[in-house]
């Protein structure tokens, strides 16, 4: 869960996916491409990346344990799922977040995780550069959700492949505050968009559920 930086809410990690999940869907331009895979396959994977968590989670983001996190990431790199192109983005996810880190728990993690990853790209016959490519695009709109879902003002920059089969990288600038996501340059398919995300009051959560409704402005910065 995200615990709000500036007021006494939390948002569990389920509605940080809707939010991730909806950047995917939303994803692509004439300047930016798709990547060439199946529209559905990467909503799902980029929408599901940190699957680990469960529905109304408890585990706060910024503050868990590496121990705690060691259980939960391997309980999400380890799910089955039935669309492998999509079970792939995942575990890519999480292997980049086991790189983010030095203690022995993490250094393990990303060591089981490259291991994981090298032997499903192999036996379905995946290109590595392709999801190499994508995970680029994962970790831009997790960290669009991530920001918003921390309620305070953040900004930052993450380069990604534009274009499909070129190799040159584009900077993607980033500002979140209040209720405002401001991306620049522009990698989505509509003018902008509009929705929200259900946080709850802290107190009593999530025994006792009392929702607070988080609504988000999608708009180029």
């Amino acid at each position: 869960m995200f615990k709000s930086k500036r007021r006494k809410i939390v948002t569990p990690q389920s509605e940080h996916l809707k939010l991730v999940g909806t950047l995917a869907m939303l994803w692509g331009n004439d300047l930016f491409d798709s990547p060439p895979i199946e529209r559905d396959s990467m909503i799902m994977g980029m929408g599901l990346h940190d699957r680990g968590y469960g529905y109304l989670d408890t585990s706060p983001i910024g503050s868990i344990p590496d121990e705690e996190w060691d259980v939960i990431a391997r309980c999400g790199f380890d799910m089955e799922c039935s669309d492998i192109i999509a079970d792939t983005i995942v575990k890519y996810h999480f292997r980049r977040l086991a790189g983010h880190g030095t203690s022995g728990v993490r250094r393990k993690l990303h060591a089981d995780f490259t291991k994981g990853i090298d032997e499903q790209l192999e036996k379905h016959n995946l290109s590595r550069v392709l999801f190499d490519r994508m995970d680029r695009i994962t970790n831009l709109l997790d960290t669009l959700s991530f920001q918003f879902c921390f309620d305070v003002p953040a900004s930052g920059s993450i380069s990604i492949f534009p274009r499909n089969g070129e190799d040159e990288e584009l900077a993607v600038d980033y500002h979140v505050e209040d209720s405002e996501i401001n991306v620049s340059p522009w990698p989505f398919s509509v003018e902008e968009h509009r929705g929200y995300l259900v946080a709850y009051h802290i107190d009593g959560y999530p025994e006792r559920l009392d929702p607070f409704i988080l609504s988000y402005r999608l708009k180029r910065g």
